[in-house]
């Protein structure tokens, strides 16, 4: 009888304790549920950007696309990407703009300088949705351009690039005119290597690989060893050139010293993506976007220089590591 009643209690016991941590399990996948839901529920800002360029991988586009699932993945946005918009084209860039305005963008970005003119036209039309473009410039009070100095990088690039050439003769290849850009490569130059023939092209493409290895063989006669290759998307065609023939090459935006590391020096290195997420720390902060120009460092993550390679000896890597706590000491100016 006694057993009877211990079976019965331990039964009873076991009972309980099973409703009890059903109980618990259904509070918890409740909880779990509701805050699902709530998140689903947050209103999410409306995110536009448009690129001039495709999203083919090493393209300029490419970097739009890595900034907008970046944006998607910390913040509370829904973001539609164009590609391949030509801004050149009032008509397109118009009806883009427009598309977005009809979406209920909250935010249009323009991955490119090429964006701050249209967008100054169309703001006076869309007071409510904020404009931004990477690089160019800003006069409304609601248009921003965020930009960032890579300047005190390319010092060091020149640096590397003086110790590598045998020719002494070494060039930029940009994908716009704009030499007054490359100020610090170029005084870097001068101090490093006062009897160096700097030469200067531009592709005026961002992705015409074949243009870039054309004008690549001119600057080859002319005894170019080194070459500062600022195309991002038509710099992978240049460093397969390098790796044929027998140059050395900085890179540009990413690292891209995977492609022919016996032959990349260093790269200078721009996070497109960071910036993104520059513009919408900004945009979610208590202040929200300033108007107006924003130059970032690389205090914000955006630049830096990648490793260096392989072909610098041990003595070459300890000098160039010298120069540069020279010159954040502020004993080296150039």
């Amino acid at each position: 009888m006694m057993q009877t009643k211990q079976v019965r209690y331990i039964i009873f016991i076991s009972i309980v304790l099973a409703a009890t941590l059903l109980l618990v399990l259904f509070l918890r996948v409740y909880g779990v549920l509701q805050d699902t839901q709530a998140s689903t529920n947050v209103e999410r800002t409306k995110v536009v950007i448009i690129t001039s360029d495709v999203l083919g991988d090493q393209s300029w586009g490419s970097l739009a696309y890595k900034g907008q699932l970046k944006i998607e993945e910390h913040f509370p946005v829904s973001v539609n990407l164009y590609d391949d918009i030509n801004v050149k084209n009032d008509r397109i860039i118009t009806e883009t703009i427009v598309q977005a305005a009809d979406w209920g963008a909250d935010l249009i970005i323009g991955h490119g300088r090429e964006f701050s003119e249209p967008f100054e036209n169309m703001a006076l039309w869309y007071e409510d949705i904020h404009f931004v473009t990477v690089h160019g410039e800003a006069h409304l009070s609601n248009q921003t351009a965020y930009s960032f100095h890579q300047g005190e990088f390319e010092y060091f690039a020149a640096l590397a690039a003086s110790l590598k050439t045998k020719t002494n003769n070494i060039a930029i290849l940009d994908p716009f005119e704009g030499s007054e850009r490359n100020i610090e490569f170029i005084n870097a130059l001068e101090y490093y290597l006062p009897e160096a023939n700097f030469y200067y092209e531009a592709v005026n493409s961002r992705d015409d690989g074949e243009k870039a290895v054309e004008i690549m063989e001119d600057l080859l006669e002319q005894g170019v060893d080194v070459v500062y290759s600022r195309g991002n998307a038509y710099n992978p065609d240049i460093i397969h050139m390098a790796k044929n023939i027998g140059f050395y090459v900085i890179g540009y935006l990413e690292d891209q010293s995977y492609l022919a590391p016996n032959h990349v020096l260093t790269n200078v290195m721009n996070d497109i993506p960071q910036v993104y997420m520059s513009i919408m720390n900004d945009y979610f902060s208590d202040e929200g976007l300033p108007a107006g120009s924003v130059l970032l460092s690389d205090e914000d993550g955006v630049t830096g220089l990648s490793p260096f390679g392989a072909m610098f000896t041990e003595e070459e890597l300890e000098f160039i590591h010298e120069e540069i706590e020279r010159y954040k000491r502020g004993e080296l100016s150039f």
